[in-house]
C-alpha cells in the first residue's frame, strides 16, 4: 500500500524542518538516492520575497537538501521556471539561490537549451534539459489553492519542468479545466518524480496561487505517490478529491486513487473546516453532464467561457505588464489601463498568477 505522511511543523526554524522532513520520509518509502543524482524541483511561480509565501519556503527546500546529501546522494540540482523565465534566473528574492550555495547544491536553468518530448497523447512538448540528466525528481510543492485547477501542489508543481513562456501556449491548446488537467497528469509523466513534498505550514487560501491569503497550518506532506499527497492535500482543505481535475484525470487513466496509508496524522482528521476555497464549477442538469462532451469542441469551448473573466483593479495597479506578457490569448491591451478582451480571454487566469500588485480579481 502507498503510504502518505502527515507531521506537525509549526514554524521555519531550520532544525524543526529538518526533523520533520526526516520524519515524514522516514515514514512514507522516502528512495534510496545513495550515488543518484537527484533533481529537487521546489514551487518558485515568481521569484518573489519569501514573506509573501508564493514560494516553497526556502527552509524546506534546505531541508531536503541536506536530506539527500546526508543519505548519500551523488549530486543533488535544484531548478524551476517561472511564467516569466528572465535571463539568468537564480530565484534569489524567494531564498532558494541563497539555500544552494550555502549547501553545495547546484542550481539549473531550465531554460539552457530545453529538449523536445512527446506526451502519451502524442503532443510535443519543450522540457528541461537536465531530466533527461537526473535519475530522479523530488517535488517540493507548496500548500495552495489555484483559481483554475482548485489546488496546485506535488503533481502540477512539475508543470514548472517547462521553460518560461511555453507554458502559456498549453491554455490555449487545453482550455477546460478537464484537457488542462489531462496534459499535466501526461507531462507529469516525463518527469522521473520518486517522491513528493508539501509545504504546508504557511498555506495559501482564497485567491491562490499567488494573490490568496496566507494561513498558517503548521503542517508538512510526504509520500512517494505524488498524486496521493496532493489527494492528502485537498482533504485538508476541504474539497471532495474527485473534484480537483489533476485527481480526476489521474484516476480516469488508471492511477490508483484509493487505499493509502497514513502513517503519523490522518489527513480526514485534519480537515479545516474554513478553509477559502474556490468554488467547484459543478455541471448543471442532464445537458451538461451527459450531452455537453458529445458536441463539437467550439461548444466546449463557448461553456468555458462562461466562467468568469479576471477583473483589473485600476488603483492597484502598476502597469508592470506582466500579464499582458503571460496571456496566452493575447487577450490583454494596455494605454493608460489594462483592457481585456473578454471575447479573446481564455479564462486560464495566467494573469492574476503574475500579478504583483493582486490588481486581478476572480470572481468566486
Amino acid at each position: 500500500m502507498d503510504t502518505v505522511a502527515i507531521t506537525k511543523c509549526q514554524n521555519y526554524s531550520k532544525e524543526e524542518v529538518y526533523a520533520r522532513i526526516q520524519e515524514v520520509a522516514d515514514a512514507s518509502a522516502f528512495p534510496d538516492v545513495k550515488g543518484k543524482r537527484v533533481l529537487v524541483k521546489p514551487n518558485i511561480l515568481s521569484d518573489s520575497p519569501v514573506e509573501k509565501g508564493i514560494t516553497t519556503n526556502p527552509q524546506v527546500v534546505a531541508a531536503v537538501i541536506r536530506l539527500c546529501q546526508e543519505r548519500g546522494a551523488g549530486e543533488v540540482l535544484v531548478g524551476d521556471s517561472p511564467g516569466l523565465h528572465t535571463p539568468h534566473f537564480s530565484a534569489r528574492s524567494c531564498g532558494i539561490a541563497a539555500v544552494c550555495e550555502e549547501s553545495g547544491a547546484r542550481w539549473v536553468d531550465f531554460s539552457d537549451s530545453p529538449v523536445t518530448k512527446n506526451l502519451d497523447n502524442g503532443e510535443s512538448v519543450h522540457i528541461a534539459r537536465v531530466l533527461d540528466e537526473v535519475d530522479m525528481t523530488i517535488s517540493v510543492a507548496k500548500f495552495k489553492t489555484h483559481q483554475l485547477m482548485y489546488t496546485t501542489g506535488a503533481v502540477k508543481n512539475l508543470f514548472g519542468i517547462m521553460p518560461g513562456l511555453n507554458k502559456s501556449p498549453m491554455h490555449l491548446r487545453h482550455p477546460s479545466r478537464e484537457d488542462f488537467a489531462a496534459f499535466i497528469t501526461s507531462l507529469f509523466s516525463l518527469a522521473k518524480v520518486s517522491y513528493a513534498f508539501i509545504d504546508g505550514i504557511i498555506a495559501m487560501e482564497g485567491a491562490g496561487p499567488a494573490n490568496g491569503t496566507l494561513r498558517h497550518l503548521g503542517l508538512l506532506l510526504g509520500g512517494a505517490d505524488a498524486y496521493l499527497v496532493d489527494k492528502a492535500q485537498a482533504i485538508i482543505m476541504g474539497y471532495d478529491w474527485h473534484d480537483i481535475p489533476v485527481l480526476a484525470a489521474a484516476q480516469e487513466k488508471g492511477h490508483r486513487m484509493e487505499g493509502e496509508v497514513y502513517s503519523i496524522l490522518d489527513a480526514h482528521k485534519l480537515t479545516v473546516a474554513d478553509f477559502q476555497k474556490i468554488d467547484v464549477d459543478k455541471p448543471r442538469g442532464l445537458f451538461s453532464s451527459l450531452i455537453l462532451p458529445f458536441f463539437t469542441r467550439g461548444l466546449k469551448r463557448r461553456k468555458e467561457k462562461m466562467r468568469p473573466a479576471p477583473r483589473f483593479d485600476d488603483a492597484k495597479c502598476v502597469h508592470c505588464l506582466r500579464c499582458m506578457k503571460i496571456c496566452p490569448a493575447k487577450a490583454l491591451s494596455h494605454s493608460d489601463r489594462i483592457e481585456i478582451d473578454t471575447h479573446k480571454c481564455i479564462r486560464c487566469y495566467c494573469c492574476a498568477e503574475m500579478c504583483p500588485a493582486d490588481a486581478i480579481e476572480v470572481e468566486g
